[in-house]
């Protein structure tokens, strides 16, 4: 009698794994479609921006203007756009936001901190590490001299090259600062690692 449930109890555990493995594989199935399905639609709304950006650069360039942003409108949202990052080397080409919001960072990436767009000084820009495509989750594969490209509204495109980069804690925003020497043009890209304990950052300066 003992044989026979212990039986039947191995029977029933060995028919639950088998179910929670089902349900994990459902659960890991509907993970990975939704996420493409929101990869897709983040990146439907960052080409819609760089296409705005792009016609606004042309409109500049023919009118001579310093324009600095414009609103773009993409998804149902309004985005106040600042210029364009291009690193080729990750597949990142993206819009850079001015909003610090969670709408701005779920889009695209945005300009934390520092002077406008390709002036003097250190500008910081921060970027989700999470899903594939344009966020900042390959930021981490730069190496020295690596070209990271940003093009302001007035069509003006500066290279930067990669010069520093690692981990540092949340507390630590030296990383922020500006440079002692405010001729120098840097770019400092930001994300979050192990859930947002950590930030690994780059540094790029330009060329003089």
């Amino acid at each position: 009698m003992n044989k026979l449930l212990s039986k039947i109890n191995k029977e029933k555990l060995f028919n639950l794994i088998i179910i929670l493995i089902v349900i994990s594989l459902y659960v890991c199935v509907f993970l990975f479609i939704y996420s493409n399905f929101r990869e897709r639609k983040r990146q439907e709304i960052s080409n819609g921006i760089i296409k705005q950006v792009d016609k606004q650069i042309e409109k500049n360039e023919e009118d001579n203007s310093l324009v600095t942003e414009v609103i773009a409108k993409s998804g149902g949202y309004n985005y106040t756009v600042l210029g364009k990052i291009r690193i080729k080397k990750i597949n990142i080409y993206q819009p850079i936001l001015k909003e610090n919001t969670k709408k701005a960072y779920d889009a695209s990436v945005v300009k934390m901190s520092g002077p406008n767009l390709n002036s003097n000084g250190n500008v910081a820009i921060g970027g989700h590490n999470f899903m594939r495509g344009n966020f900042f989750i390959k930021i981490n594969r730069l190496v020295k001299d690596d070209k990271v490209t940003i093009t302001d509204l007035t069509g003006k495109s500066v290279d930067y090259y990669v010069y520093e980069y690692g981990i540092t804690t949340i507390d630590d925003a030296s990383y922020l600062a500006q440079p002692e020497d405010m001729t120098e043009k840097i770019i400092t890209l930001v994300t979050c690692t192990k859930g947002g304990k950590e930030r690994y950052f780059v540094k790029a300066r330009a060329k003089k």
